[in-house]
């Protein structure tokens, strides 16, 4: 996933890496709750890519610097828990279109010059294999060898269907394409040669030394987009593991978003493109029992910095297929199939925002889709509540401080709520030529 995310924003493969590396390690930290995976992303590096294609790749360093910062400042300053306005059924959307964006995502890895590779060639009958290989292994195979192997309990199923499906098809010398031929030998290399530098490079760096404001000018709307896109997804995330880990606990919004601002920040000055929680990997990571500890999410920044650095050649032998059978399931899992049947079951207003929602999110992106979902049923819920305004009449005795007591006054006892999408109704209300001069309107 990383290596992909850097084809989009257009840098090397390792750049993505070790964005990967060092922003998971301190999101991990400083993030949330435990269990939640940070990386170069998808819906950042779309950011960061228009940002690299007009003013070229010295910039996104400065891009996720600056965006970090202002994370940490919007973290502080509590706007993390303007997630609590997110209505569930964007959730639920947000959700399905997330779950068909990496389902379509895989589907380029069957493909070959745009055509899906046919299942009686060699490379495709490998490829189809390899990945339902890898799929019925993490599903079934390595589940049911821990009902009866208590040592095999120390290897998630994931990590352990991809290894079986590697060691087979470099033994078998199954035609597939390995991580090293996507992203490049030169990427799994490995040694200290590969290490970041810290600190802005020079490409950034000299421009803002030069023309701070011009630079600022440049910089400033891709990292503000950059950031509420990242903390969006990251506290969808967060809200996603809370109701999957049920551990009793509930995530911080705030430590979630200072802490995507702390790995932002490291991320840039170590020469990354910033990223954001993703909800894939964090799912991996929740079903692999990694959900009770932040060490989880440490652990894998930490072992991939390792391998980066001294098993690279072996990495760079996986299947990428391997890897795109564990992605499907992932799909799989993440989709609400129970949204599938809510149909007459739920107002048809909710059923709207979950197909608009799941329809922006593949169309264009999830920042733009959860703003328009919860508009919609923002206004859905103004109409709705416009419409409940009502009245029952009957007749109230008025004892004034002074004056007469005034028995059996017309009353207009208001029942629902009085605002600016109800005025209409509540004009409706009242008879005023039925009315006499002086009438009681009880709220």
């Amino acid at each position: 996933e990383a290596v992909s995310f850097s084809f989009v924003a257009g840098v090397s493969p390792l750049v993505g890496l070790w964005t990967t590396v060092v922003l998971g390690f301190f999101a991990a930290l400083f993030g949330g709750r435990a269990g939640i995976c940070s990386s170069a992303s998808g819906a950042c590096a779309v950011v960061v890519a228009a940002l690299c294609a007009s003013h070229g790749s010295g910039y996104l360093a400065g891009c996720a610097t600056l965006a970090g910062l202002l994370q940490i400042v919007a973290g502080s300053a509590g706007m993390g828990k303007l997630i609590r306005l997110v209505p569930h059924p964007v959730m639920v959307g947000f959700v399905n279109g997330l779950a068909i964006v990496m389902f379509k995502a895989q589907l380029t890895h069957f493909q070959s010059a745009g055509k899906f590779l046919s299942a009686f060639t060699p490379e495709g009958a490998a490829t189809y294999g390899c990945t339902l290989l890898t799929m019925a292994l993490v599903r079934f195979g390595i589940p049911k060898l821990q009902e009866k192997v208590n040592a095999a309990k120390a290897v998630p199923p994931t990590l352990g269907g991809v290894v079986l499906t590697s060691i087979m098809a470099r033994v078998f010398k199954w035609p597939l394409k390995t991580l090293a031929d996507v992203a490049g030998a030169e990427t799994f290399k490995g040694g200290l040669s590969v290490l970041p530098k810290i600190g802005l490079p020079s490409s950034v760096w000299t421009p803002f030394v030069n023309a701070p404001l011009e630079t600022l000018r440049i910089i400033l709307p891709y990292a503000i987009t950059m950031a509420a896109v990242g903390s969006i997804e990251s506290l969808l995330t967060l809200q996603l593991l809370d109701g999957i880990i049920d551990d009793g606990t509930r995530g911080s919004t705030k430590r979630e978003v200072i802490g995507q601002g702390i790995g932002n920040l490291a991320s840039g000055l170590t020469g990354g493109i910033g990223g954001c929680a993703l909800i894939g990997q964090s799912l991996i990571n929740a079903q692999s029992g990694g959900g009770v500890s932040r060490l989880s999410g440490m652990s894998m920044a930490m072992f991939l910095a390792l391998g980066i650095v001294a098993c690279a050649p072996l990495l760079g032998q996986i299947p990428v297929v391997a890897l795109v059978g564990v992605m499907l399931l992932v799909c799989q899992s993440t989709f609400s199939w129970g949204s599938l049947r809510l149909l007459g079951k739920v107002p048809n207003l909710d059923l709207f925002i979950i197909s608009l929602v799941t329809f922006v999110t593949v169309k264009d992106d999830l920042a733009k889709a959860v703003l328009i979902g919860t508009i919609t049923s923002a206004l859905g819920f103004a109409w709705k509540q416009s419409t409940t305004i009502s009245a029952t009449i009957s007749q109230t005795k008025l004892d004034p401080p002074s004056g007469p007591t005034l028995p059996n006054v017309k009353s207009y006892n208001i029942n629902g709520p009085l605002f600016f999408a109800s005025t209409q109704a509540f004009s409706r209300i009242f008879r005023v030529k039925e009315d006499p001069d002086d009438i009681v309107i009880d709220f």
